[in-house]
């Protein structure tokens, strides 16, 4: 019964993407986004500290948490497709907000895993996951690259690279060449998983597909399984595709594990810090009120850096997080994506600062790294996931208040030096592992073992 309550809820979000009142995404940018935030910070308090970088105010964090549920509920989504806003009101959201789950398990036999709310300050425990997050890589390294992280017995799960060609032709979105694109991706991955023994891992997919054509052609017989880690996202700033509507209607009906990610923008509509925190939690709200997904990641990125390690960004994701880990039930997810790259320290304190400053908060997913904020042709390894994993695992238990400090040591380490970018870019992944054994060279290898021994002489984490 529930199931069939559900999937009518499904229909209506359709109805709203057809119904809804017609607006042009240029009023939707400056006044429903832009204006509704700038009132909503004013009306609900939303300040702190600005030294701080790990808020602790349980009151600021429910007052942030009203902020996004009336962002929510009084401006909603607008779909590109049909240029209309579509609109929930309370009691649709509190609807789907109570049909999710304090728990999901993912994966295959002994593979699988269980992901479990979590609060701010407690010790229970984290899934974390490791991969390039689509970072494009070329065909021949796709399997080399992906068996670095699935080899790594600190990560529960992987989320896949994206194939530079496939067969030696481009990827186009919309076009046959997306679905042999997501094929091939389909079939390298398994590859990747019986070569490390770890046949029933989710993996996270289908990262080249760029329209629903990828995702809908692979979700299906010998294809990705309805137990890999499935995607449908918005786009900034709380705008949807019919393609994103296609594949979480399909998650409906295949019953595909399903997860909504959202880079809201900071220094874009939604303003700076405080904006930037009621952005995160009203699109945290409306992935699950518009695409119904399991695992819900609101990773915002700077609009020049492409980075969500820049430091003034870093209290507002932490406070996102609260607002929606005590208020909801619903499982998040933490998402650093660094301005360095394989082979750089800077790499390491960034993934680290955010790690370390959403542990605490209360997210449920610890995942990374998107190193080099994504941008080069395989500057991606298994290293810096595994060392994110070790630092994530090492904060479980740790208070928000005892994070604070921490981060505030990391943030002057990169800071500087993020602001160039191109310095920090790192190394390629054949120039950081061997691809004879998959193993990091002495380089990279000295470089965390450096880092993990920083971490706890200086922060008292041992890794």
């Amino acid at each position: 019964m529930e199931k069939s309550k559900v999937y009518d809820y499904m229909l209506s979000v359709l109805d709203k993407a057809e119904n809804g009142p017609i607006l042009e995404e240029k009023d939707w940018d400056r006044q429903y986004i832009n204006q509704s935030i700038k009132d909503l910070i004013k009306k609900y308090d939303i300040q702190w500290d600005k030294e701080t970088m790990v808020p602790s105010d349980d009151a600021l964090a429910d007052r942030l948490f009203e902020a996004g549920m009336e962002l929510a509920r009084e401006v909603g989504v607008y779909c590109l497709d049909t240029k209309r806003q579509m609109k929930w009101n309370q009691a649709e959201l509190d609807y789907i907000l109570s049909t999710a789950p304090d728990e999901e398990t993912i994966g295959l036999g002994d593979d699988s895993v269980t992901i479990r709310h979590r609060l701010p300050d407690t010790d229970a425990d984290i899934t974390t996951i490791g991969g390039p997050y689509g970072t494009p890589v070329p065909e021949e390294l796709f399997v080399p690259i992906m068996t670095s992280y699935a080899q790594e017995r600190d990560l529960d799960y992987i989320d896949n690279a994206t194939l530079s060609t496939t067969h030696g032709r481009p990827i186009k979105a919309g076009s046959p060449w997306e679905a042999v694109g997501c094929w091939q991706e389909a079939q390298l991955s398994f590859e990747v998983l019986e070569r490390v023994g770890r046949p029933g891992m989710p993996i996270g997919c289908a990262e080249d597909s760029p329209s629903e054509i990828g995702e809908l052609a692979t979700c299906t017989y010998n294809g990705f399984r309805q137990t890999d880690w499935h995607h449908a996202s918005f786009i900034s700033e709380l705008k949807v595709a019919y393609a994103e509507l296609t594949k979480a209607m399909h998650y409906q009906h295949t019953g595909s594990f399903a997860h909504n990610f959202y880079n809201t923008i900071y220094g874009g509509y939604v303003g700076g810090a405080d904006g930037l925190a009621v952005a995160i939690v009203a699109g945290v709200l409306l992935m699950k009120a518009a695409l119904n997904g399991n695992t819900f990641n609101p990773g915002p990125s700077h609009a020049h850096l492409s980075c969500s390690t820049f430091p003034a960004m870093i209290p507002a994701l932490s406070l996102g997080f609260q607002a929606i880990s005590r208020n909801t039930k619903l499982l998040t997810s933490s998402f650093p994506r660094p301005i360095g790259g394989p082979c750089t320290k800077e790499l390491l304190y960034e993934s680290a600062a955010v790690g370390i400053a959403t542990v605490p908060s209360g997210i449920s997913i610890l995942e990374g790294i998107q190193s080099a904020a994504g941008r080069i042709e395989g500057h991606v390894t298994g290293l810096e996931a595994r060392f994110l994993a070790q630092v994530g695992r090492a904060t479980v238990g740790m208070t928000r208040a005892e994070a604070d400090p921490l981060v505030r040591k990391l943030t002057p380490l990169y800071a500087e030096q993020q602001k160039t970018g191109i310095a920090l870019k790192g190394k390629h992944f054949t120039e950081a592992y061997d691809l004879e054994t998959i193993q990091p060279t002495a380089e990279w290898q000295g470089i965390y073992e450096e880092v993990c021994q920083e971490m706890e002489d200086m922060l008292g984490l041992k890794l």
